[in-house]
């Protein structure tokens, strides 16, 4: 079954108003009722609630991928033809052209660069400044042996209260039951976050500034979800990207499925948040001055893959 009305091309939208009347466009043209979508979505194993689709319709703003995906299915689209509409929907929230169907990371605003991820991941070597020889020569002449010792004795107290008054702060347990909460990477400063007019990827932002607001929810065993409640989209879980072949993490709605479920593992103070589906856990990378979030084989030895879950 093709798409009812075959003159409906996605690519003639600019805006994600003229996205959405297309999809009207779409919903109309099937003659499908809401909940004649919603059961066609199920049977190819996509969940669309009748909720979900009634409130994307009825806004001027973008809905997501997923529940594009969704609704085309169920209303007859081809594969081919749905690669044609997340891509012209893409390029509308990126504003760059897309030629293919893998993600973007979003766009760059060059005033706004982070440091290096690598450059955090670790401890940064200062190197010694070498000093004259006859400097050197000076000190062991002048200096008595006693007064050397009491200044590295003096210098090893300092450096032992230096440690402990900025000892890092001890890393709570995932909350066990339901409970706000933030992840912020260990690695460096910043909070979990999406970016303003991306298409739901995460990456590291300053805390004040990080949404959407995230809470935790216990799914039995030790397996919980990221609920999120996005400020223009509502309520939804974080998880794998359903409807992209990069599995990386994003904000989406809740579906009740595998790849939305998390475990914690300790390590390093903090936890690796490993998701069940994929078995590989969240890691900070750099990508084009920003510090995205991705999905990597875990490993406790990278610095970048260790995150706090702080109880707000």
């Amino acid at each position: 079954m093709g798409m009812p009305e075959p003159g409906i091309d996605p690519a003639s939208a600019t805006t994600a108003a003229e996205f959405v009347e297309l999809l009207r466009r779409v919903r109309l043209s099937s003659e499908l009722s809401y909940r004649q979508i919603a059961q066609r979505a199920r049977a190819h194993g996509v969940a669309l609630p009748i909720s979900t689709l009634a409130t994307a319709l009825n806004r001027d703003t973008m809905p997501r991928p997923e529940v594009v995906t969704a609704m085309l299915l169920a209303c007859g689209c081809s594969r081919d033809e749905l690669a044609r509409w997340l891509g012209a929907r893409r390029q509308i929230v990126l504003g760059a052209p897309s030629t293919t169907d893998e993600p973007s990371a979003g766009p760059t605003d060059p005033d706004e660069k982070e440091p290096d991820e690598t450059a955090s991941a670790g401890t940064t070597a200062v190197p010694e400044t070498a000093e004259p020889r006859n400097r050197r020569r000076w000190l062991r002449a002048r200096v008595p042996l006693w007064s050397m010792l009491a200044v590295v004795v003096a210098l090893g107290a300092g450096v032992a209260w230096w440690a402990t008054d900025r000892a890092p702060e001890t890393v709570a347990p995932v909350p066990a039951s339901p409970a706000a909460v933030r992840v912020r990477p260990m690695s460096g400063p910043g909070c979990l976050s999406e970016h303003a007019g991306s298409s739901g990827y995460l990456f590291i932002e300053p805390c004040e500034q990080a949404y959407p607001a995230l809470s935790t929810e216990p799914a039995g065993g030790e397996a919980f979800r990221f609920r999120t409640d996005h400020p223009e989209f509502g309520p939804g879980c974080m998880g794998v990207d359903p409807v992209s072949d990069s599995d990386r993490p994003s904000d989406g709605y809740c579906t009740d499925v595998k790849h939305q479920l998390f475990t914690a593992i300790p390590a390093g103070g903090g936890h690796l948040l490993r998701n069940v589906e994929l078995g590989q856990c969240l890691a900070v990378r750099p990508e084009a001055g920003q510090r995205a979030v991705v999905f990597a084989a875990c490993s406790a030895d990278d610095p970048a893959q260790v995150f706090a879950v702080d109880r707000l």
